[in-house]
């Protein structure tokens, strides 16, 4: 590969007026751009177009140039979509650059057609998306396609004609309006009945207020240095911060609402806003606070759940610079919003924020590396701090904020000594006596919410006899009970297996191991006759639930919003999540705890949870993080233990996972270009991949003719740029020679690690 140029000063800004002028950057002279499309004419053109094209293979990860007929230049700007021709296939790209001269000294291929003018690609999500490639050691055109949903004409059209009906005079405005009408039954945010642009309802403010907020009745008064957040975001600074949201606090007074009144703060400061959560329930609260704060035309929704339609009329409602805030789930990570200045992200501890598509990002990088870029204000918002968050606050990179007074429940351990002196064996029961006694009292005074941490009926099952775990015959996964009555099943393969013996004893009869959510339901349902009893758990997650007596049975993640809180919380089988394998399950496990709590009334208020099923043979410091109120001692103490053993976040780990002989000559060739190059990095593995990595659910067999293992690639520095260069090279070069390309994940999330 050539080295890169820097594109010349007359080039063209043929930019639409809601984007910025195209950020000079280095490209790549390709000399493979005469193979990309057939050969036009020998001579000289007029204007050359640089063009990314959306190839997955990682050594053609970059930009080419296209001549431009003469009929495309009137639609042809920096940022727009292009077909273009490269060898026998017509693929889609985007113009990144426009050039009067050809940097390739041979003829160049002319571009098929523009997709349309509108203008997709931002100068500054085209710098975030080669930065998120660079650290992550993935392609660019894998992170615009995570960046770019994919257009939809009917959308397009439908905007179009809704903005010429609010920007033409009464009287011409019928046609307009009937094409609007008819083409948009889904409001741009996703959500039906929503006023289009211009409009607003009876009950809306002709404009915001745009007022200084209120000291005494700001959200932020719980916090200290919270009203001074809100201020320098108002004056235009740039302030980071990591934001423990005090439990037991709701209505005016929640998370949400205090989200919001960042927003409005940014507003003021003529700067647009990006709030990023992790599912449509968290979407929802803030889309609502801030719709109430800010004017529902003010405020765009942007998540992958909301079609093809509405998402990418949200898009293109971004693009256009229409809407002062974005809130959506991970697909709204790179949302173009204009005038970027403030990023939130609430529990970065959630799965759900890491991106399962290549180059795997993670919202909190991406957020962090947009505010860098542009100058923005961050916000790290949650129940607790992560390990990763914590890092930051210690090198002086964010600004704690925590609750200058405790404001959640009492939370109470269940099943220590005391309690089995009064009780007795009832004491550490699955729902032991204090815990009952406490639900059966909060049950007069609003509903009780009941967290298990498994799903499903019965998901674990073992022999009655030795209580050895029970494995599918087939696939060795775990064997489960769908319902009452069932026959065990497979929870990987869906094998039935109706004969089970025993590998250990030859017993064949069969115990619950763990008990689900619907198991639980039906026995306290039973226990409490007349109360009634609702579910929130995949697939039928509830949003809210009414401030009445009720039983609510949930899974972590899945907790309904109780208007005024719930009077009480019962969170069971704790050690089911302080035994799961993982670096972070302590972590996560304080994050569900948390979650739960924070649904809670203050203790002032009568509110108490009861933690059960706590292991007595080691202190846990989750648990007592948990007691105390305190996610900032926990996340301390977690940063310095991984720190003592050179872990994450205090070093920075790829995996390399493949066939074994592909796996290892990519390892090999790491170390080799590592010490030629000087990088310095350590190489571990290789580590065989469990059986249910490698189960075939199609064929109903096990590849272990083919086993796959894992390489780990480790350095010192987590913000060294040349380990993921060099990973990247090797994978590129691989890709060149035709030869297999093993899957590479920066910051991994490791079975068994992480």
């Amino acid at each position: 590969m050539s080295e890169p140029h820097a594109p010349t000063s007359e080039q063209l800004a043929l930019l639409r007026e809601a984007a910025r002028p195209q950020r000079k950057e280095p490209g790549d002279a390709s000399t493979d751009a005469a193979d990309a499309a057939p050969a036009s004419s020998g001579s000289k053109p007029d204007l050359v177009a640089v063009v990314w094209p959306m190839l997955e293979v990682p050594h053609l990860d970059r930009e080419f140039e296209y001549t431009v007929p003469e009929e495309m230049r009137a639609d042809i700007a920096v940022g727009v979509a292009v077909k273009v021709r490269f060898k026998a296939q017509q693929i889609t790209g985007y113009v990144v650059a426009l050039r009067e001269q050809a940097e390739f000294s041979g003829t160049l291929r002319p571009i098929q057609r523009v997709i349309s003018s509108q203008v997709v690609l931002t100068p500054h999500v085209w710098e975030l998306a080669r930065a998120v490639a660079a650290r992550d050691a993935g392609n660019v055109s894998d992170v615009l396609r995570l960046a770019i949903p994919p257009r939809h004409a009917r959308a397009e059209a439908a905007l179009d004609a809704r903005e010429e009906k609010t920007a033409a005079p009464e009287g011409d405005v019928d046609a307009a309006g009937e094409t609007a009408d008819a083409s948009n039954p889904t409001a741009a945010d996703g959500s039906p009945g929503a006023p289009s642009d211009g409009e607003r309802s009876e009950s809306e403010p002709a404009e915001p207020a745009g007022a200084a907020v209120d000291e005494a009745s700001s959200a932020w008064r719980y916090y200290g240095g919270g009203l001074s957040l809100l201020k320098h975001i108002a004056d235009g600074e740039g302030p980071r911060a990591s934001w423990n949201v005090a439990p037991g606090l709701f209505g005016d007074d929640a998370w949400p609402a205090a989200v919001a009144e960042l927003a409005d703060a940014a507003r003021r400061s003529k700067r647009g806003s990006l709030v990023v959560v992790p599912d449509a329930r968290d979407v929802e609260r803030v889309l609502e606070a801030c719709t109430a704060l800010l004017g529902r035309d003010k405020v765009v929704r942007l998540s992958a759940d909301q079609g093809p339609q509405a998402r990418y009329t949200s898009f293109l409602k971004t693009v256009r610079g229409e809407a002062d805030v974005v809130v959506g789930t991970r697909a709204a990570m790179f949302a173009p919003v204009k005038d970027l200045g403030l990023v939130v992200w609430w529990d970065d501890t959630d799965s759900l924020h890491a991106e399962p598509h290549a180059p795997y990002p993670h919202v909190r990088d991406v957020l962090r590396e947009r505010a860098r870029l542009s100058g923005a204000s961050l916000v790290s918002a949650g129940p607790t701090r992560s390990a990763a968050v914590e890092a930051w606050v210690e090198s002086g990179d964010l600004v704690a904020v925590d609750a200058v007074a405790r404001t959640g429940p009492a939370v109470v351990v269940t099943g220590d000594d005391r309690a089995v002196e009064r009780h007795g064996p009832a004491a550490r029961a699955r729902i032991p006596a204090q815990a009952w006694r406490g639900a059966t009292d909060a049950l007069a005074h609003g509903p009780v919410l009941v967290q298990v941490p498994r799903r499903g009926y019965v998901p674990a099952l073992a022999c009655a006899r030795c209580r050895t775990k029970a494995a599918c015959p087939v696939c060795h996964g775990p064997l489960g009970l769908a319902d009452e009555g069932a026959t065990p099943a497979c929870r990987w393969c869906g094998h039935v297996a109706h004969v089970i013996t025993c590998p250990e004893c030859g017993a064949h009869d069969l115990r619950s191991l763990v008990v689900g959510a619907g198991r639980t339901a039906e026995e306290l349902g039973r226990a409490f006759p007349g109360v009634p009893v609702r579910r929130s758990g995949a697939p039928d997650v509830l949003a809210t639930v009414p401030d009445t007596p009720a039983l609510v049975i949930a899974t972590p993640g899945a907790e309904p919003v109780a208007e005024n809180g719930y009077s009480a919380a019962i969170l069971l089988d704790a050690w089911a999540l302080l035994d799961r394998a993982g670096l972070d399950s302590s972590e996560r496990a304080l994050t569900h705890w948390s979650t739960a709590a924070g649904l809670v009334r203050g203790a002032a208020d009568g509110g108490a949870v009861y933690l059960c099923g706590v292991p007595r043979h080691v202190p846990f410091p989750s648990v007592e993080a948990l007691v105390r109120a305190a996610p900032r001692w926990f996340a301390e103490r977690e940063l310095a233990e991984r720190a003592e053993v050179g872990l994450p976040p205090v070093v920075r780990m790829a995996a390399l996972e493949g066939p074994r002989r592909a796996a290892q000559d990519v390892a090999d060739e790491v170390s080799r270009r590592a010490n030629d190059d000087g990088v310095p990095l350590d190489v571990l593995g290789p580590l065989p991949l469990g059986r249910r990595h490698m189960f075939d659910r199609a064929t109903g067999r096990s590849n272990d003719d083919d086993p796959k293992v894992r390489y780990l690639v480790r350095w010192n520095d987590p913000g060294a740029p040349e380990p993921p260069k060099l990973l990247r090279g090797v994978q590129a070069a691989r890709s060149a020679a035709r030869e297999p390309v093993v899957t590479l994940r920066l910051d991994p999330m490791l079975d068994g690690l992480a």
